[in-house]
C-alpha cells in the first residue's frame, strides 16, 4: 500500500469514528426525553445544536389556588305549576275507567274555560290498581284509576281560582302547588348568579393569595359545579276518596324564589 492511500485510509476511519460519536449523541439526547432544534445564532449566523426540555426533572409545574364561588340571585316567581287529578273506584276496570274519564273530562273543559291553553294541561301520571279483601287479602273486590295533571299557568292571582274550578268539576286530588319561573327568567336569574359566583371566587383567592403572599397571574380553569333552585313554595293538600272536598283558600305566591350557583375556580399563581 501507497503512501497515499494509507492517508486515505485514516481519514476514512477517523470520518467513521467522529459519525459514530454524533450519533451516539444523538440517541442519548433522545432517550433523555429530549428533541433538538436547529436554529441560527444571532450573533455570528451559524447553525447550532439547541436541545429543548420536553419532559423530564426539568419540567416546570403550574402552582394553583383552587376555591368555590358562590352566587346567589332571587326575584318574585312568574310561573306557576298545580298537580291536580282525579281518583275513581268501580267494581270493575272499565267500571273504573269510564268514571275516571268522565270527572277528568269535566276538569279539562273546566280549565280551558279559566283561558289555560291545552298545552299547559299535561298528564303526569295514569294508574289502575287492583282493590283486595281487606279479609283474605287475594280477593279482588274492585279497581281504582289515578289520574293526575300538572297545570301550568303565568297567572299568579287566579290559581285559588283555578283549584276551585277544578275541585267544582270533578277533581278530588290536589298533590302540589309549585311556585317558580318561565325559561327566560330562569336564564336571566343563572346568568346574574353565575357572575356573582364568579365575583366570590375572585375574592375568595384574593384573600388567600394575599395571606400566602403570593400573586394571582391567570386562571387554569373554570367549572359549574352545581345549580340549585330553591325549594319551591307549595301548598300539599290531599284528598280521600270519597270523602267531600273542602274548598281551597286563597292562595298567595312567596315573596321570592332564589337560584343558586357554584363555580369551581382554579387560580395560577407565583
Amino acid at each position: 500500500m501507497s503512501v497515499r492511500e494509507k492517508q486515505l485510509y485514516g481519514i476514512i476511519i477517523a470520518l467513521a469514528v467522529a459519525l459514530g460519536s454524533l450519533s451516539g449523541y444523538l440517541v442519548a439526547l433522545f432517550q433523555q426525553g429530549q428533541r433538538v432544534q436547529y436554529g441560527a445564532s444571532p450573533e455570528y449566523g451559524e447553525t447550532k445544536l439547541y436541545p429543548i426540555v420536553v419532559g423530564g426533572e426539568q419540567e416546570t409545574q403550574l402552582r394553583t389556588i383552587a376555591v368555590t364561588g358562590l352566587g346567589r340571585a332571587s326575584a318574585k316567581p312568574n310561573k306557576v305549576e298545580m298537580m291536580m287529578g282525579a281518583k275513581t273506584q268501580g267494581a270493575t276496570a272499565t267500571e273504573s275507567l269510564g268514571k275516571n274519564a268522565e270527572s277528568m273530562n269535566k276538569v279539562i273543559e273546566a280549565l280551558k274555560r279559566m283561558d289555560i291553553p291545552e298545552k299547559d294541561i299535561e298528564t303526569t301520571s295514569f294508574y289502575i290498581y287492583p282493590r283486595y279483601s281487606s279479609y283474605d287479602g287475594g280477593t279482588i273486590i274492585g279497581f281504582e284509576v289515578a289520574h293526575m295533571l300538572r297545570v301550568t299557568t303565568t297567572n299568579l292571582d287566579k290559581v285559588g281560582e283555578i283549584i276551585d274550578k277544578a275541585v267544582e268539576a270533578g277533581a278530588n286530588w290536589v298533590e302540589g302547588i309549585y311556585f317558580t319561573f318561565t325559561k327566560d327568567k330562569i336564564e336571566e336569574l343563572n346568568t346574574l348568579a353565575r357572575q356573582r359566583a364568579v365575583d366570590d371566587a375572585r375574592a375568595k383567592a384574593e384573600t388567600i393569595a394575599k395571606s400566602l403572599e403570593v400573586k394571582i397571574i391567570g386562571v387554569a380553569s373554570a367549572d359549574e359545579t352545581g345549580y340549585y333552585p330553591s325549594p319551591y313554595y307549595y301548598e300539599y293538600r290531599t284528598f280521600a276518596y270519597p270523602a267531600p272536598i273542602p274548598t281551597p283558600s286563597p292562595i298567595m305566591p312567596p315573596t321570592e324564589v332564589e337560584v343558586t350557583v357554584t363555580i369551581r375556580v382554579t387560580y395560577i399563581i407565583e
